[in-house]
């Protein structure tokens, strides 16, 4: 038994102990998620500077490192289940396998445990929410946790798509804000689904799939509601990455109808997070061949 509290409190401790460091290269960043740290630099030479001081301050106030787990100065880390490299991020090479050799879930627990591992991935899943949406129906919230499910052939449909997306997902682009962002959306199944795009050479790389499941008010509403409500969505969660930034968002003729006439030049003000620079362009064509 320990203090349940204890990740927290360990968190905050390194947190306050890296916040004396000085003279750290312009270059510098420093990241921390609980215990695990990863520090990135524009040149080799900043970074080994960097991680020395990191590792003086973390040594002087007692903390100790963990030599099994250090990556040292290198241009492709493994980061809380990511690999990160130049420009690309992807999943980590153990999660895929263990994933992947995951066999179809017989109880609540199995279940909620692999749509856990899975949600830390949707990133790389263009249509995670429909599938998770479907597993989730299967589920009784109130069921104890070893109950057993009721597995269909079309449980194991979605269970092995969502499986073969992850075990075959592609790099994604590592967000840069020195170019404009591309928001393809569209609305399906009651779920809002959109791809984050950069250009990327003479193409267009995506940086994330987006995608979740409309709120019952919502899904009940008709075709072209439940479109505007998905484009409202899907905008609000990339804004988490975009950050803000130059965002061009492509939709379907009916939601731009619905709402051209709410929209500003360079500014939408309905349903938007604060977007400094927010257009709009109807969708030509299906999202599956916008994403390359």
């Amino acid at each position: 038994m320990g203090y349940v509290d204890s990740p927290a409190v360990f968190s905050v401790a390194v947190q306050r102990t890296l916040a004396k460091m000085t003279d750290l290269p312009s270059t510098v960043c420093v990241l921390q998620y609980a215990d695990d740290l990863i520090i990135s630099s524009e040149t080799c030479e900043d970074c080994e500077k960097a991680s020395i001081i990191v590792c003086n301050v973390l040594a002087q106030a007692g903390f100790k490192a963990s030599k099994e787990k250090l990556q040292w100065v290198q241009p492709k880390v493994t980061y809380l289940g990511h690999i990160i490299m130049p420009g690309l991020r992807a999943i980590s090479t153990d999660r895929v396998q263990m994933i992947r050799k995951m066999k179809s879930p017989q109880t609540v627990q199995q279940l909620q445990s692999f749509l856990g591992l899975v949600n830390y991935c949707r990133s790389w899943i263009p249509d995670c929410a429909i599938h998770d949406k479907y597993l989730r129906s299967l589920i009784d919230r109130k069921a104890p946790p070893k109950t057993l499910l009721n597995w269909t052939d079309e449980a194991e449909m979605h269970f092995a798509a969502l499986k073969k997306a992850i075990t075959t997902a592609p790099s994604l682009g590592l967000p840069s804000f020195q170019k404009e962002f591309h928001l393809h959306v569209r609305e399906t199944e009651g779920v809002a689904m959109g791809v984050l795009l950069q250009q990327h050479g003479s193409t267009y790389r995506p940086v994330a799939y987006l995608s979740k499941k409309l709120d019952n008010v919502a899904a009940g509403m008709p075709a072209c509601l439940r479109a505007v409500s998905a484009a409202a969505i899907v905008v609000q969660m990339a804004e988490k990455i975009v950050l803000s930034h130059p965002m061009i968002v492509y939709t379907s003729h009916q939601v731009w109808l619905y709402v051209s006439p709410y929209a500003q030049v360079h500014r939408m003000t309905t349903a938007v997070p604060k977007s400094a620079a927010l257009s709009h362009k109807k969708l030509p064509r299906p999202l599956a061949t916008e994403s390359q």
